[in-house]
């Protein structure tokens, strides 16, 4: 190695701020250290979202709720954005999140001069809804349906 120059390298993981498309690619359930439960610990349901950037990177992000079924907490709440809310007394099979098209909502924090994504919303991605072709016949029907020239309102 005989450069004079050292480049330091930037933090790949970072996103721009805002919403950012991306993917499910895993999920678990973990227990993370928590000082806000009397245990010290939480478990959580940790999702890993994989995002693509514009120069073809990949970038995986965690977004790790705790596992509480309070309509107030963020566990929930995201459920809900995923349209994953079970029934009371039924199961979440948590595979079935594997895969989702999401759109996560990035915030930026620095730390030590060092800039990390946090993901602060997860959404099921909205798909979009195929155009029916239309049938000629239908629309002769309609024009037919809606013609008003053929009554007579005279005799009514």
């Amino acid at each position: 190695m005989n450069k004079s120059k050292l480049v330091r390298p930037s933090n790949k993981n970072v996103l721009d701020e805002g919403a950012q498309k991306g993917k499910i690619f895993s999920v678990e359930i973990k227990e993370f250290d928590s000082i806000y439960h009397a245990s010290g610990k939480r478990d959580a349901l940790n999702l890993k979202v994989e995002f693509i950037k514009p120069n073809g990177d990949l970038v995986y992000l965690f977004y790790a709720p705790t596992i509480t079924w309070s309509p107030k907490g963020k566990f929930m709440k995201m459920l809900h954005d995923l349209d994953k809310v079970p029934a009371m007394g039924e199961e979440l099979d948590i595979n079935s999140l594997v895969g989702m098209n999401v759109t996560a909502t990035i915030e930026n924090v620095e730390r030590d001069n060092v800039v990390y994504s946090n993901i602060v919303r997860i959404q099921k991605r909205a798909t979009s809804i195929p155009v029916k072709p239309s049938n000629e016949e239908d629309s002769e029907m309609m024009d037919e349906l809606f013609n008003v020239d053929d009554i007579d309102f005279d005799d009514m």
